[in-house]
């Protein structure tokens, strides 16, 4: 007959199987994301409209799966986190479980952890860029609007150093004189 303690070994064994599991979806799903986000920068880039609308609702399916595997994240981590025996079960991370499995799962579940911060922290570094790069684009979309259209932009930013009118812009100060 097996003991509470044998009982309790063998419920957190397969707990941290089945979040390494979750973990390696919520991986898969981050990586293709990463890919799709490129896919949008390029599209965005190629002024692909056609492109961008396919690859927002490719990113809007991998987000709306990426919610539904964080979920089933929590409740599994939870059970995990309550069957070690923590004070707060919903507070469980990778280091409370991996002296408590086998090795080999314990590996795993650190490497699924550094990979979904990799993930995290490149996302992070995208969206930053884009929000870098989304003021300048719209300045750069200024210059092609006719002139009665940039002043309508002009009128709303009046603050803005490039809301100046087409007609005070001299085209000449932005060639190279040397040519």
């Amino acid at each position: 007959m097996m003991t509470d303690k044998e009982r309790r070994k063998i419920q957190i064994r397969n707990l941290a199987r089945e979040v390494s599991e979750v973990l390696s979806r919520i991986s898969q799903l981050h990586e293709q994301l990463s890919q799709v986000l490129v896919d949008l920068d390029e599209a965005a880039m190629a002024a692909d409209y056609t492109a961008l609308k396919k690859y927002r609702q490719l990113e809007g399916r991998l987000l709306s799966r990426l919610v539904d595997e964080e979920r089933q994240r929590l409740i599994v981590s939870e059970e995990l986190g309550d069957a070690i025996g923590l004070k707060i079960p919903s507070q469980i991370v990778i280091d409370d479980v991996v002296e408590m499995v086998p090795e080999a799962l314990a590996v795993k579940l650190v490497a699924l952890r550094d990979r979904i911060q990799g993930y995290a922290y490149a996302l992070r570094a995208q969206n930053r860029l884009g929000e870098l790069l989304t003021p300048h684009a719209f300045e750069h979309v200024e210059v092609f609007l006719s002139p009665g259209a940039q002043q309508l932009v002009g009128d709303e930013e009046t603050d803005s150093p490039s809301s100046e009118s087409f007609d005070s812009i001299d085209p000449f100060d932005r060639v190279d004189p040397s040519l």
